[in-house]
């Protein structure tokens, strides 16, 4: 019996993959060259490859290509984590933010930061992970303690113990006011100051995240439908959820620990991808982390001259974005 086809043929695939990898080319290098100053492609090729010591030189090996590379890392990270999310719990409105995760990551790093005094790059990585990982587990847990994975009341669990995350994220900073003025800029979501060092340390983590999520695509293909069809198909669905938590967490994790909550990318993303290649998850999950690298990079780029000479959190932009998209599914749910 042959297999039913979830998505499109190969082909328009490859195209699409194609045209995504060139977008993500063309954003990363305007990620260098664009902002307070723009810089050619010659001065950003010379920067890198015949450093002088120049001014030029000096913005753009330390403040405009650690943000190029951090933007797409935390983009595809943020993006795959919201594919598995969706899908775990099956419901698209969920996500790495609807689910309080990016928040229970958050809260680590800042009381891990606040009390403990860690500030190594593998310190916060690992709270963050942990905060990630414990926020996942504790919303899947109280949202199946009723009896099933009840979509509706995994997102309602997951908003709840966010909302209550980000407020005792405000406790402690109001209570330590000396790291208020550092931690609040991180907290809105940002790839500005960040030192190479911060993509250098999460690029493992995610990629570590990617090639655990691809791994996770054919069970997860089967996990779609109902914990019975699954099982019927073979699927270990303990297994299964256990590595996907997991993966979630890594991926969250490391983007929260590089540069902040960044809102709403791991909602958007998949939505978008699903409409260039349906349901199949390997196709989904390469899709996903192209157009979430593309995504938070060009949204970072945006932050730079939406109030110029200013500028603005990336993750208020994405968090815009991310709201409009949810008020648009929200209203064609209840039409």
């Amino acid at each position: 019996m042959r297999p039913i086809a979830l998505s499109t043929s190969s082909r328009p695939v490859i195209s699409l993959r194609i045209a995504l990898w060139a977008a993500l080319t063309v954003t990363i290098v305007a990620s260098v060259a664009l902002g307070y100053r723009q810089y050619s492609p010659a001065a950003i090729w010379n920067a890198i490859f015949s450093f002088d010591g120049s001014e030029s030189s000096v913005v753009i090996t330390t403040l405009r290509l650690p943000r190029a590379l951090l933007a797409p890392l935390v983009g595809a990270a943020l993006g795959v984590a919201g594919v598995l999310t969706q899908t775990l719990a099956r419901n698209r409105i969920a996500s790495p933010d609807t689910l309080g995760i990016n928040g229970g990551a958050a809260l680590a790093v800042v009381a891990s930061s606040v009390w403990f005094g860690v500030g190594s790059i593998a310190g916060m990585s690992m709270a963050a992970i942990s905060g990630a990982l414990a926020t996942s587990l504790l919303v899947f847990g109280l949202a199946a303690s009723s009896g099933g994975f009840s979509p509706i009341r995994i997102v309602l669990v997951g908003v709840t113990v966010g909302g209550l995350g980000y407020s005792i994220v405000q406790i402690i900073l109001t209570t330590n006011e000396a790291q208020l003025k550092e931690l609040l800029f991180w907290l809105t979501g940002s790839f500005a100051d960040r030192p190479i060092a911060f993509a250098l340390g999460g690029a493992p983590v995610v990629l570590a995240g990617l090639s655990v999520a691809w791994m996770l695509a054919q069970p997860l293909d089967a996990l779609q439908a109902d914990d019975t069809t699954a099982a019927n198909l073979g699927v270990p669905l303990a297994v299964v959820r256990w590595a996907g938590f997991l993966t979630i967490s890594l991926l969250t994790g490391a983007s929260v620990c590089m540069a902040g909550p960044v809102g709403f990318v791991g909602f958007v993303v998949p939505h978008v991808a699903r409409r260039f290649v349906g349901l199949n998850h390997r196709r989904l999950i390469v899709t996903s982390a192209l157009i979430g690298a593309i995504y938070a990079t060009a949204a970072d780029i945006l932050a730079r001259f939406i109030i110029y000479p200013a500028e603005a959190p990336v993750g208020a932009i994405t968090s815009t974005v991310g709201g409009v998209v949810l008020l648009v599914l929200l209203k064609r749910r209840a039409a």
